[in-house]
């Protein structure tokens, strides 16, 4: 099969699979079932917008430890399978129920009813079937092990590929450079939803396919932040926050960038070139070998130094990848160590009397300095809107 309009070549996805069988050889798995929307495109190349909408219908990968992996989907989606996957073995269901049963019976078909099955049951997975269809399927199975293979997925999406970090490189140039466009489009006096549609169609405009995260704040509020756009009136000497989540490719970027309606006051200039030398410090250490430990320890610096906190959300940053926020987190709690390949967004951020202030990039680890994606990066000073 030559999928003339794969995202990446087979030798990507074969690399895809030869991470995970590995992984899989250590728990002595015979194969994985895959059940989650990204988790699937992410295996089979196949980027469905029916998947992304519909409940009622299966798409699935089964992965063996051996031999060609099998997809599942919809008889209407095979055109798209066949030009965007170079997986040769699709088996269609055309029914709107019964879906177990049939998995049942491909899983069967490929020898697989007494295996030790790998499932996306545990950390940061959701299933693409109901957990009562799940629990259909290891009822039809009774000799087969279901065994949590999240560790796996997660350690696999992880590392980006060079092709991954184009295409995050793509999204987040898209966002930043709409960003600071809309800066200069936007005046005091207008609402948070008229700002919104101006934002919006900047990003559609620069060539962002999907609109994940959208979020428009304005004014200050000590108690948190409203992120849903509002009919709100921006007035000058407030600030204004943009966080966007864009996509290409199937790939996301997640960018937040902070103004100020109007000249700011010297207070809100001061904290605003604090925060970013904060995030720079932090920024700096997304290198191969650091841990999220070495960033949490330049939050806590800073943050001591003038008896401050954050927002208190648990985390500093997150993943980046076929998600806007994905694994791992950048918390004291993540036992990793950064390698080549991963994607950051770190954003210590902040909400008090001054407004919300917060400016997040994203960033691929290397060996030397973090390789930046989201030019042109934020601004040290904080940009000015006219009033």
């Amino acid at each position: 099969m030559t999928a003339p309009y794969a995202d990446f070549t087979k030798e990507e996805f074969e690399a895809r699979y030869a991470k995970t069988r590995a992984l899989m050889a250590e728990k002595n798995l015979d194969a994985m079932l895959i059940t989650e929307r990204l988790n699937y495109q992410y295996y089979t190349g196949h980027r469905s917008e029916q998947c992304a909408v519909d409940k009622i219908r299966s798409y699935m990968f089964i992965l063996p430890k051996d031999g060609d992996p099998t997809l599942i989907t919809m008889p209407f989606e095979v055109a798209q399978v066949e030009q965007t996957s170079f997986i040769t073995d699709i088996r269609t269901t055309g029914g709107l129920m019964g879906h177990p049963e049939f998995i049942i019976g491909v899983l069967k078909d490929l020898g697989l009813s007494k295996a030790r099955i790998g499932a996306e049951l545990g950390r940061e997975q959701y299933l693409g079937i109901s957990y009562l269809g799940l629990q259909e399927v290891m009822k039809g199975l009774p000799e087969a092990d279901f065994i949590d293979a999240a560790d796996i997925i997660l350690k696999v999406r992880n590392v980006k590929s060079p092709q991954e970090i184009e295409y995050l490189r793509r999204a987040s140039i898209i966002s930043a450079e709409a960003q600071k466009k809309t800066f200069q489009e936007v005046r005091a006096g207008m609402t948070e939803n008229e700002v919104a549609q101006i934002l919006r169609q900047n990003l559609i405009a620069n060539g962002a396919e999907k609109i994940s995260l959208l979020c428009v704040l304005s004014g200050a509020n000590e108690k948190g932040i409203v992120l849903l756009p509002t009919d709100r009136v921006i007035q000058k000497g407030e600030t204004l926050g943009f966080d966007v989540g864009v996509s290409y490719k199937g790939y996301w970027s997640d960018l937040a960038r902070t103004a100020s309606i109007g000249k700011p006051s010297d207070a809100l200039s001061e904290f605003y070139t604090w925060a970013m030398q904060l995030r720079h410090d932090c920024n700096m250490q997304l290198t191969a070998g650091n841990t999220p430990a070495h960033v949490i320890e330049v939050v806590d610096k800073y943050l001591s130094e003038r008896g401050l906190k954050t927002m208190g959300v648990g985390r500093v940053g997150h993943g980046v990848g076929i998600e806007t926020t994905e694994y791992p987190s950048l918390a004291a709690f993540e036992d990793i160590t950064f390698e080549v390949g991963n994607v950051f967004a770190c954003n210590p951020n902040f909400s008090n009397e001054l407004g919300f202030i917060n400016a997040e990039d994203n960033w691929a680890v290397t060996e030397g300095e973090p390789d930046l994606l989201s030019a042109p990066v934020a601004e040290w000073e904080i940009p000015v809107i006219e009033a």
